[in-house]
């Protein structure tokens, strides 16, 4: 059954069915992947996934089903699973539906362009940029990584409120790896683009920025271990403050498993930081008009001018909080609960060039890439060691690249350590962005 008469279909008969409250969740997931590897393609998949899933209050609980299927005779079971449910769960919390009457942002995260760019031309494109990549310099030992992928999401609520919510984005990326070799120097590096329009995407931009990080790795100094200035790169830092991000919730700080806990109003980090979550960005990956409960999205500063602003709430932990949601709720696909997160949280960018940010440290460590964030990151805590890629900086110049070298630290100090913000804000491939910073004393061992 087409989507909309099945929606239809479930709400009349809960409507029948006399319900107190009900709300039909809806999203559906398209992702192609394509990979070359020496001059052929490796790998092609189409994945496709969708399902809606219903929940009603019975008895001042919510009970939840869902269902994968879209046929009439899934109707009456969806709404009935939903009704047991609700009358044997234990969990006393109060969840509501959202239904007030607000106006929704416009937001235009479709570029139907995308639909119409073939198989073919993705192909096209990789064989490209990988032969442009082997192309470029002698010591290029293999494109190890050289891949496509594109996908499109919808999403639908509708509710016994009012709510009637529609929604849906795409995008595309590329990503390149390669390994570079001189003489006993191994090394490697990658590039990726992330974008709306394919027109915006050049193969031979992406080989030639991976080739070039790569080959600055080659014949890496050790450097002794001491307390040093350090630039963290734009997208390093968008990868250690997204894998920080839930400090953010409010529910992690209702659970006391957040740090920002009782630091509302309270300053938290240097003057000069900002930290944003707008749904309402241009092109931002994350863009959307409304989260999983159907509540208008809303930019809001997180952290302004180093001062804690505000925590983000969905529907049930604005209600413990007695304040507003955020709106930002989100579910994990139809099956998922409904938990926080951001949709393009950033940095905002300083008035910095990169060239002033060297000019400024004059003597340090630039970094350029973190490894091992899912172990050596306490999110709790803060506390940081991470294995860390980067080039030592003499008289405001990057010169040499190190050899393995840890930086070791503790998230929260360092957001009070920053003394300088750069101007080149970038989002990583989580929809997380960073702008360069310069922090001063951050422990590095060789």
């Amino acid at each position: 059954m087409e989507t909309k008469l099945f929606i239809d279909k479930v709400f009349k008969t809960a409507e029948d069915l006399k319900l107190e409250e009900f709300e039909i969740y809806f999203t559906s997931s398209e992702s192609e992947t394509i990979k070359v590897f020496k001059g052929e393609v490796d790998t092609y998949s189409n994945s496709q996934n969708m399902g809606i899933s219903f929940r009603t209050k019975v008895d001042g609980k919510m009970g939840y089903s869902y269902t994968e299927s879209l046929e009439e005779e899934d109707i009456l079971p969806l709404i009935e699973r939903a009704i047991s449910n609700g009358k044997i769960i234990e969990n006393l919390d109060v969840i509501e539906t959202y239904g007030e009457k607000k106006e929704y942002e416009k937001i235009d995260s479709f570029n139907p362009d995308l639909e119409n760019i073939s198989v073919q031309e993705k192909i096209d494109f990789l064989l490209k940029a990988e032969k442009t990549a082997l192309e470029i310099d002698s010591r290029i030992k293999s494109v190890n990584y050289c891949m496509m992928g594109s996908g499109k999401g919808e999403n639908i609520i509708k509710n016994s409120k009012g709510l009637d919510l529609y929604h849906k984005g795409n995008s595309i990326y590329a990503y390149l790896a390669v390994v570079v070799q001189d003489g006993e120097s191994i090394k490697n590096d990658a590039a990726y683009i992330v974008a709306k329009n394919f027109s915006d995407m050049d193969p031979m931009q992406l080989a030639t920025e991976a080739v070039s990080k790569a080959l600055k790795k080659l014949n890496s100094i050790s450097i002794e271990s001491k307390e040093y200035d350090v630039i963290i790169e734009n997208d390093t830092f968008a990868d250690l403050l997204g894998s920080m991000s839930g400090i953010f919730s409010a529910e992690a700080v209702q659970k006391g498993v957040s740090k920002f806990k009782g630091k509302l109003h309270e300053v938290v980090a240097n003057p000069l930081v900002t930290i944003t979550d707008n749904p309402h960005l241009k092109d931002g990956y994350g863009s959307a008009p409304f989260d999983a409960e159907g509540v208008p999205t809303k930019p809001k500063n997180l952290i302004e001018n180093g001062v804690l602003k505000t925590y983000i709430h969905n529907l049930k932990t604005s209600k413990k909080d007695g304040v507003e949601s955020t709106g930002n709720a989100s579910k994990g696909g139809y099956k998922g609960t409904m938990g926080i997160s951001t949709f393009n949280l950033y940095l905002e960018k300083g008035e910095n060039s990169f060239d002033t940010l060297l000019n400024k440290i004059q003597n340090g460590i630039l970094i350029t890439g973190f490894s091992g964030l899912h172990s050596g990151l306490n999110s709790i805590s803060g506390d940081f060691s991470l294995a860390t890629e980067g080039f030592l900086i003499e008289n405001g110049v990057i010169t040499k690249p190190l050899n393995q070298i840890t930086a070791a630290g503790n998230f929260f100090e360092l957001l009070k350590n920053i003394e300088f913000i750069g101007d080149d804000l970038k989002f990583n491939l989580s929809g997380v962005g960073s702008p360069s910073i310069l922090i001063k004393n951050i422990s590095i061992s060789s």
